[in-house]
């Protein structure tokens, strides 16, 4: 069994908690111990908190960071986004001796420390090297033979390469391997790369966000996709609900249903669509459901 605190972070719980059901049950299926631990706050957000005042998003990343430390456990997460935080802060301060007495001198105010006693690390990282795909592999029941499957890695995750380490940010191929472990195959499409237009939705315009998702969702239609897995919360918001919201505006004519990479990992195991609450999700596919029934059968 393998122990990991669990940063949940804030958008999952509200806008997925879905999401956060089906990833506990898998992970503790395949020996991942998660912890709730109190205290956690949001990492905080990279983009509109992390671009404007860094020391406080550093010293808030690095409070969480110690509430770990004070069980001894790694950090899991299920978040790029969460992950670009954490990870970055306690890379950069434990590497910084001078950035690292000024955040502390900050969180003693909250009588806390960041001692650097700790890692941080995505719940796909943790299946690729605590656990394992060959374990993974073990633990199919119903393989995804026939299934094609676009992968979206997402940004943060891979970017800056030097920190994150997880995969190749310009040709992405590690999720496709892991997809590949459950018997489905990797789409291979163009614009594999591209950004979600998560952010551009945010702090840019949605009219722009909807045309580069239109773009990436029509190159894996072509590719002959029958679904969309993803690793990041935030990617499966915008090919889900995004997606919902771009057919209308560029009338798109067909639908890609996106599935988080422990909502595919459980059919594989065996859980059935209700088990994995597919039902909530904004776009869902007949065509996908049967092909995905054949495939069970």
């Amino acid at each position: 069994m393998r122990r990991f605190a669990f940063f949940r972070g804030c958008f999952i719980p509200v806008r997925l908690p879905h999401i956060e059901q089906v990833s506990r049950r898998v992970l503790q299926e395949l020996g991942v111990d998660l912890l709730d631990v109190g205290g956690f706050s949001c990492c905080p957000e990279p983009m509109g908190f992390g671009l404007n005042d860094k020391l406080t998003w550093m010293a808030i990343a690095a409070r969480n960071i110690s509430l770990a430390e004070d069980e001894g456990r790694d950090i899991l997460t299920l978040c790029n986004g969460c992950l670009y935080t954490l990870k970055q802060a306690n890379v950069a301060l434990k590497e910084n001796e001078e950035l690292r007495e000024k955040v502390n001198e900050a969180l003693a105010a909250a009588d806390r420390q960041f001692r650097g006693t700790v890692e941080v690390k995505h719940f796909a990282q943790v299946l690729l090297e605590d656990v394992g795909l060959d374990r993974v592999r073990g633990r199919v029941e119903a393989p995804l033979t026939g299934l094609t499957v676009a992968c979206h890695t997402g940004c943060h995750i891979v970017s800056p390469l030097e920190v994150m380490r997880f995969d190749d940010p310009y040709d992405p191929v590690v999720l496709d391997g892991m997809v590949s472990a459950l018997g489905a195959t990797p789409a291979d499409y163009d614009l594999k790369p591209l950004c979600c237009g998560w952010t551009l939705t945010n702090y840019g315009t949605r009219e722009s966000a909807s045309k580069l998702l239109g773009a990436k969702l029509t190159a894996m239609h072509e590719a002959g996709a029958d679904c969309i897995t993803v690793i990041c919360p935030q990617c499966h918001y915008q090919f889900d609900m995004g997606q919902m919201m771009a057919a209308r505006s560029m009338g798109l004519d067909f639908r890609l249903p996106t599935l988080f990479y422990t909502q595919l990992l459980a059919l594989a195991m065996g859980y059935g669509l209700d088990e994995i609450h597919y039902r909530r999700h904004r776009v869902r596919d007949p065509a996908f459901e049967e092909k995905l029934r054949r495939v069970a059968a």
